[in-house]
Order: structure tokens, then C-alpha cells, then sequence
């Protein structure tokens, strides 16, 4: 029954449409595409078919989200509400779109003037009008603000530690922890995701597993460890693992035959390993 749970489609209906003013938008778009069918474009169909596919099998299938969250995004919840960019996104963009060229058959003027009254609204009435007095004229979706996704210094630092390293196009990095739980200062394997794509990430068993292993249980492990990910799609005959300072892990694999690679951190230290 857990796979038909609401909670997730009531908690990413909440974030994504906690502005009706967008909700209600959209709702106009669909309801433009009934309404206006001879003067839309043959795409109507597709646009109007896109978004009942969305909106039914996907967005508001509790069975489809669960599977989803659970099984391909582990969780991250956050993704999971930008299915719903989807049908909007495209679906609003047709409609304008439309709505513009033909009121440009008629007149060039209007058109010009619609799509600036339409790129207006889309900026600056996202905060309904009894909220102007609190919020002022900037929407909600629009802010003024610093960089929300600025990488750590130090992260920045263990990229470029790796990168200068190896000597392939791309490599594979093992983490300890691929949901950053106990990062410090950020999510460690965003941050990477973000700066480079030529590091690939894959995870470790997690500590409380492997300590339970006997010290001919932990070489066996990383012998049958580093022969499976040395058939990943990386050129690089480097292999390289990142653990939090002290970790026990980090000592066995050093153990191993793995030299610690030097990295300007307090938090983390990286191993390479080179067959």
C-alpha cells in the first residue's frame, strides 16, 4: 500500500503551486487549447494529449511518484516535483506562442504589445495583490539573491585535486556516502555533479557494513570492489576514493596498495589507486 501513499504528490503539489497564480495560468493554457482549436496550430493535439499523459500517468499517479522516489531517485524529493515543469513549461509556451502569431496576422502593433504584456505577467504578477503590501512588486519566483548553488572552496579544491591527477578523460571516484548525509559544509557529491562531469561517482558499502567484515572479509571485498568498477566507462587507470579524516576504510585501503592523494582539506582525505 506504501506505493499508493499521497503524501509525496501532496507535499510536491505544495511546493510546486504554492502560487496559484501559476496554477491557475496553466489551467487558462489548457482551457485556451479547447476554446481556440481552429485557431491553434496542428500542434494543439500534441500539447493537449502532452499534458493529460503528464498530468494522469505521471504527476498524479501515487504508484508512478512512489516507484520513482524510492527506486531511481533515492529520495531526492526535490527532483521529483520538476516533472511537473514539463506539461507547463512547454504547454504555456505553445499558447503564448500561438496567441501572439495570430493576433500578428491582424496587427503587428498588437503583437508586439501582447508579448511584452505577456512576458510582464509572467515577471512580475506572481504575488497575488493582497500581498503586495507585504511582499512588494518582486515575484516570489524572482528573486534578488547570492549564488544558492556556490560549490565549498574545499570541494571546488578535491575536483581539482582529481582532475590535475589523472591521466584520462574522465575517472571514477568512490565516496563513502553518495547522499552527503554527514557532508560538511554541502552535499559533497552535488557539488561535484555540478563542477565537472568527468568525474564519475560511485558508492561505497557503508562503514557499519564493512566493519562488521574480518580483515580477510575487507581485502577480499576490495579486491572484488576495484575488479568491477574498472570495467566502468572511464580511460583513466586511476581509481580514486574520498572518506571523512580518520575514517577506517581510508587505512585498510592504504593497506591495499593505495597512495593518499594530497588535497587542500580539513574534512577529507583522497586515496588513488593505480593497478
Amino acid at each position: 500500500m506504501d506505493n499508493w501513499d499521497l503524501t509525496l504528490i501532496c507535499a510536491m503539489q505544495e511546493l510546486f503551486w504554492h502560487n496559484y497564480f501559476y496554477a491557475i495560468l496553466y489551467l487558462l493554457s489548457l482551457l485556451s487549447l479547447v476554446l481556440f482549436w481552429k485557431q491553434m496550430e496542428r500542434g494543439r493535439r500534441f500539447y493537449l494529449l502532452f499534458s493529460v499523459i503528464c498530468l494522469v500517468l505521471f504527476i498524479y499517479n501515487p504508484l508512478f511518484v512512489n516507484l520513482i522516489e524510492k527506486y531511481l531517485l533515492h529520495g531526492d524529493r526535490v527532483i521529483v516535483r520538476l516533472f511537473l515543469v514539463l506539461p507547463v513549461l512547454f504547454t504555456e509556451a505553445y499558447v503564448f506562442a500561438s496567441l501572439v502569431s495570430w493576433v500578428n496576422k491582424k496587427s503587428r502593433i498588437l503583437s508586439v504589445a501582447l508579448s511584452v504584456a505577456i512576458v510582464s505577467v509572467l515577471l512580475f504578477f506572481g504575488v497575488a495583490p493582497w500581498q503586495r503590501a507585504e511582499k512588494g512588486w518582486g515575484s516570489d519566483m524572482y528573486l534578488l539573491s547570492e549564488n544558492a548553488y556556490k560549490i565549498p572552496q574545499e570541494h571546488l579544491d578535491i575536483c581539482d585535486a582529481i582532475l590535475s591527477d589523472m591521466d584520462g578523460d574522465r575517472t571514477l571516484l568512490s565516496m563513502y556516502e553518495m547522499h552527503g548525509i554527514n557532508d560538511y559544509g554541502g552535499t559533497l557529491n552535488y557539488s561535484i555533479r555540478m563542477y565537472t562531469s568527468r568525474i564519475q561517482l560511485n558508492e561505497l558499502v557503508s562503514l557499519e557494513s564493512y566493519m562488521a567484515l574480518s580483515s580477510e572479509e575487507r581485502e577480499e571485498y576490495w579486491d572484488n570492489y576495484i575488479a568491477t568498477i574498472q570495467t566502468y566507462g572511464t580511460d583513466s587507470t586511476s581509481l580514486y576514493f574520498l572518506f571523512p579524516i580518520g575514517d577506517e576504510r581510508a587505512a585498510d585501503l592504504i593497506l591495499y596498495g593505495c597512495s593518499e592523494l594530497p588535497v587542500d582539506s580539513s574534512n577529507y582525505q583522497v586515496l588513488v589507486y593505480t593497478p
